[in-house]
């Protein structure tokens, strides 16, 4: 009979760790909260991965420092997808199936991220997506589909078109757009909305890849189609190479990037040939703001990071520092009892939430998610960085202009506003 105990304790042992770790959710321990994140640390656009990388790891290193959330710590699995669609779905599914971890953190582009919403749609696993455009991620709305410091593509181009025909006042633009997923849709939403909004067909439209060296002859076609300004909607290394060619051929006319073109390595690598540049910003400070936030910001990620190439932090380190301390966040809410429902539910609290003044301020709604904050004006030189020059109230709410002006050069005014 003794004996017939031991046996049906040992049973019921067993059988409430079973239940007990049936009832756990994935990615979550009594200590740890396992994020798995994904985008390009290699090929044409590692920029963008190894940037996003450093900012979320700069941030958990924060968070646990700090005690972490609800008594546990961050865990992150960081996966590269080279930026390949099939390489992301492959690392998502090894996030999801093999490591299971609690959510997934999106650091890559559109073109990869779109190969992996087919898998995850229907999972049930929170996925944010920081630096991806593309509609689909919130069209159709999901419940687990967030979307982070990047807005749509469609935003874009209501904002870079307003920006060119009614405040510098331009008729006759050129674009050059890259054919991966952000780059076209970019593009297209600039051309739709000059239209639409605007009566102004492009002068010339041309297309290129990233990871090309010489965009010679998309260069000369610009040229020929003699514009008042050419649009670049493609990725800073590429606008880099083409803003230097251009200067080459002889071509004058001024760039404007789109946000994925703004970053310190055009400045850094093309020097005087970058004047007169302009792009939007998408968060409320440049990197080397002196503004106390961004200068313990920069001071911290430099000395996490003491070898790292020109250029950088980035405006992916920028977005996924943040974006997690709004996933952090997030989770702070959802309290120590933690479920992949409770933690949706806790980010559509989240409002007006920012955890640093230069960060964008978070505003997450169903189907909605995040909304940069109303943007400042700034002004780029080659020569002494980027320097921000106060507010727009114009409908255009979330544009950030970077601009690139010659010292001594005529300054452009706006609500009269001076930047210089």
């Amino acid at each position: 009979m003794k004996g017939c105990w031991k046996k049906l304790t040992a049973i019921a042992v067993v059988m409430a760790a079973f239940a007990a770790s049936a009832l756990a959710e994935e990615g979550v321990t009594n200590d740890t909260i396992t994020i798995g994140a994904y985008g390009p640390l290699s090929g044409p656009s590692s920029a963008i991965g190894l940037g996003a990388r450093a900012g979320l790891e700069l941030a958990v290193e924060q968070i646990n420092s700090a005690g972490g959330i609800n008594g546990r710590k961050l865990s992150v699995i960081f996966e590269d997808d080279a930026f390949s669609p099939a390489k992301a779905l492959a690392a998502v599914k090894k996030l999801v199936e093999q490591d299971r971890v609690f959510m997934v953190f999106g650091l890559s582009g559109s073109n990869p991220t779109i190969g992996t919403l087919n898998y995850v749609r229907d999972l049930k696993v929170p996925n944010y997506f920081s630096i991806a455009s593309a509609p689909q991620i919130t069209h159709p709305f999901n419940r687990y589909f967030f979307r982070g410091t990047a807005n749509e593509s469609s935003r874009y181009g209501e904002l870079y078109s307003e920006f060119i025909t009614q405040f510098l006042q331009l008729k006759r633009v050129a674009i050059l757009s890259g054919v991966d997923e952000n780059g076209k849709n970019e593009g297209d939403n600039l051309s739709r909305y000059l239209e639409k909004w605007y009566g102004i067909k492009p002068v010339m439209r041309a297309e290129l890849k990233i990871g090309d060296k010489d965009f010679t002859p998309q260069l000369l076609q610009a040229k020929a189609a003699d514009p008042e300004i050419i649009a670049l909607t493609t990725a800073a290394p590429e606008a880099s190479i083409i803003i230097r060619q251009a200067r080459e051929l002889g071509i004058k006319q001024p760039f404007f990037g789109g946000g994925s073109t703004v970053d310190n390595v055009v400045i850094a690598n093309d020097g005087f040939a970058a004047e007169g540049f302009m792009g939007p910003w998408s968060v409320p400070l440049f990197p080397d703001s002196q503004h106390p936030d961004m200068a313990k910001f920069r001071e911290a990620w430099s000395k996490r990071n003491p070898n790292a190439p020109k250029g950088r932090p980035n405006l992916f380190d920028l977005w996924a520092y943040g974006d997690t301390y709004v996933i952090a966040e997030g989770l702070r809410r959802a309290g120590s009892d933690l479920s992949r429902e409770k933690f949706i539910d806790a980010l559509e609290t989240i409002d007006n939430y920012r955890a640093a003044r230069w960060q964008a301020r978070a505003h997450l709604r169903p189907g909605i998610t995040l909304e940069a904050q109303r943007p400042e004006f700034s002004v780029c030189s080659a020569s002494t960085g980027c320097r921000l020059r106060g507010s727009r109230s114009g409908p255009a709410k979330y544009l950030t202009i970077y601009e690139s002006i010659r010292r001594g050069a005529r300054v452009p005014t706006m609500n009269g506003l001076r930047i210089s």
